[in-house]
């Protein structure tokens, strides 16, 4: 549930992650905000 390099709440994949427990976690360490590494490109994908 915590971001490995801010150690913030990283956000929720479903609507039904959200919890209680998940917003108290929110407020007390703030929400994630860390950019997702782009997905690298394999050999078998075309340019």
């Amino acid at each position: 549930m915590l971001c490995l390099t801010c150690q913030r709440v990283r956000p929720a994949l479903s609507r039904t992650d959200y919890t209680a427990d998940r917003a108290r976690l929110i407020v007390s360490r703030g929400l994630c905000t860390c950019r997702v590494a782009p997905v690298q490109r394999t050999a078998t994908q075309s340019t």
